[in-house]
C-alpha cells in the first residue's frame, strides 16, 4: 500500500512516500518545497495529486492550532480512553465539546525497575471543528482528499522513537518540540517562535517541571540556525540529526513520521472520509444485477428457441412455465411468460436501476456489505430475512470485530436497530456470532 504523509506549515510542504508492503515497508520518496501563498500551495499539490491517486494520505495540520492536556487513566483500551476523554477534558477546555474533535495520543513512560505500571497516560488533543474544515477545504481545492489529518508533532513523536537519544533530551523541527527521556517519547507540544529564547527557554522549564527531569541536550531534525542559537542560549548541546529509514535518508522526516503514525485521526463524525459516494456505488451494482439478469434472459430465451425446434410445443410451454415461476414465484400464472418476464424486467430497471429507491433484498445484502469495515473479516452461514427482520450468523477474528461491525452496520441508512444475540469463542479460534437486525420498511 502506498502512504503518503504530507507536512505542511508555514511557507514549506514536505512530503514523503513509503510503500508499506506485507514483509517490509520501505521509504520510496521523500521532498521539501516552499511556497508564499496558499494559492500557490494548492498549485503545488495540484500538480502532485495525480502521482498520489490511489494512495493513503496523511496530512498534518500545525500544532500550534491544538490545545492538549495530558490525562492519566488506571486503563490503556482506546475505546476505554476514547468514552472517558471528553468528559475529563470538558472543564479545562476555552471551547464547547460541539465544536471541536477530540482524539488523543498514548504516550510512552519511562521503564522503572522493579515498579509495574499502574496507569496510561494519553495527551488529549483537541482541534475546533473551523480550522480542520479550513484544512479540508484547501487540500480539496487541489483535488486532494487525505483520510487521515493529524497535528504536525505526531511526525515528530515518531522520528524521535527512532533515533537514539543520550539522557533527557529534546527534539525539534518547526516549532514542535518531544521530549524523550531514556527510550521513551513523554511528552509533544509547540512552541512559538516569535518569542525567540523566551518561547523556547519557558517551554523547557515547562517540560521539566511536568516531568521531573532536567534536560540536557536537543536534536534537530534539520538545520535551523534560529533554533540552534536559541537552545544554546538556554545552556543545552545541540545537534542536527537525519533518521535512516531502513538505509534511506528523508529530505523531510516529519512527513516520514506522519506516514508511519497510526494512532491519530481527525477525520471523524462530520468530517470522516468517504471512499465514494455510495449511491454511485448502488447504481453500479444494480447496473451489474440488471447486466446479468438480462443476459441469463437472452440465453434462456435463445434456449427456447432452439427447444421449439427439437420438441413439441406442449412440453416446451410446460418448460417456459416453470423457468418464470422459478424467477418469479409470488407471480401469477401469465399467458405469455416470456413477455412477462420482459415486463418485470422493464419495471425492476425503473424501480432499482440505481437502488436508491424502494427496498429489495438485495438493497438489506448490499447495506451488510457496505457496512462493514474493510480490516474486519467476516464469513456469515446464515443469512435470514423475515419481514423487517434480518438474522445474521457467522465468525469473525475477534469479539472486538464485533463490535465494531455492530457500530457501523449501525449507521446504515436501512436498518433500524442492530442488537448482538450471541458472541462465543469457537474451537477454531474464532468468535461465533449472531446477529439482529431491525428494517426501517419491510421487505
Amino acid at each position: 500500500m502506498k502512504i503518503v504523509g504530507l507536512n505542511i506549515e508555514k511557507g514549506r510542504m514536505g512530503v514523503s512516500i513509503i510503500d508499506r508492503g506485507l514483509r517490509q515497508t520501505e521509504l520510496k520518496d521523500s521532498s521539501s518545497l516552499a511556497f508564499t501563498s496558499d494559492a500557490e500551495l494548492a498549485d503545488i499539490l495540484r500538480g502532485k495529486s495525480p502521482d498520489w491517486r490511489g494512495a493513503h494520505i496523511v496530512s498534518s495540520i500545525p500544532g500550534s492550532q491544538f490545545s492538549q492536556r495530558t490525562v492519566s487513566f488506571p486503563f490503556g483500551d482506546r475505546k476505554r480512553v476514547e468514552k472517558a476523554l471528553p468528559f475529563e477534558l470538558e472543564d479545562n477546555i476555552p471551547y464547547a465539546l460541539d465544536d471541536v474533535e477530540v482524539d488523543h495520543l498514548a504516550l510512552e513512560q519511562e521503564e522503572v525497575r522493579g515498579e509495574k505500571k499502574k496507569e496510561t497516560s494519553v495527551l488529549g488533543l483537541i482541534l475546533p471543528k473551523t480550522a480542520l474544515r479550513q484544512h479540508l477545504d484547501l487540500l480539496a481545492s487541489a483535488g486532494v482528499d487525505p483520510q487521515v489529518v493529524v497535528p504536525s508533532y505526531l511526525g515528530l513523536f515518531n522520528i524521535a522513537k527512532m533515533i537514539p537519544a543520550e539522557g533527557v533530551a529534546v527534539f525539534a523541527e518547526g516549532s514542535d518540540l518531544c521530549l524523550k527521556v531514556g527510550h521513551a517519547v513523554t511528552a509533544c507540544r509547540s512552541f512559538s517562535r516569535s518569542l525567540a529564547t523566551g518561547g523556547i527557554r519557558h517551554t523547557l522549564k515547562a517540560l521539566e517541571i511536568e516531568h521531573h527531569v532536567q534536560i540536557e541536550r536537543a536534536y534537530l531534525l534539520s538545520p535551523d540556525d534560529n533554533l540552534r542559537t536559541a537552545f544554546a542560549d538556554v545552556g543545552l548541546a545541540v545537534e542536527v540529526v537525519t533518521p535512516d529509514f531502513r538505509g534511506k535518508k528523508a529530505e523531510d522526516a516529519v512527513s516520514l513520521g506522519l506516514a508511519l503514525s497510526e494512532q491519530v485521526n481527525f477525520r471523524k463524525g462530520e468530517f470522516g472520509y468517504k471512499l465514494e459516494d455510495a449511491g454511485k456505488r448502488k447504481r453500479t451494482i444494480a447496473l451489474i444485477a440488471v447486466g446479468i439478469l438480462a443476459a441469463v434472459l437472452a440465453a434462456a430465451n435463445t434456449g427456447v428457441k432452439y427447444y421449439l425446434v427439437q420438441s413439441s410445443y406442449g412440453k416446451l410451454d410446460h418448460e417456459i412455465k416453470e423457468i418464470y415461476h422459478q424467477a418469479l414465484p409470488n407471480a401469477k400464472t401469465a399467458a405469455d411468460p416470456v413477455r412477462q418476464l420482459r415486463m418485470s424486467l422493464d419495471d425492476a430497471r425503473k424501480k432499482f436501476g440505481v437502488l436508491g429507491s424502494g427496498s429489495s433484498a438485495l438493497d438489506v445484502m448490499l447495506a451488510v456489505t457496505e457496512g462493514i469495515p474493510k480490516e474486519v473479516r467476516v464469513s456469515f452461514q446464515d443469512f435470514l430475512l423475515e419481514g423487517n427482520l434480518l438474522k445474521l450468523a457467522g465468525d469473525a477474528p475477534s469479539f472486538e470485530s464485533v463490535d465494531k461491525m455492530k457500530a457501523e452496520l449501525q449507521k446504515a441508512p436501512p436498518f433500524a436497530d442492530v442488537q448482538v444475540l450471541d458472541t462465543r469463542m469457537g474451537a477454531d479460534n474464532k468468535v461465533k456470532f449472531r446477529l439482529e437486525i431491525k428494517l426501517k420498511q419491510a421487505m
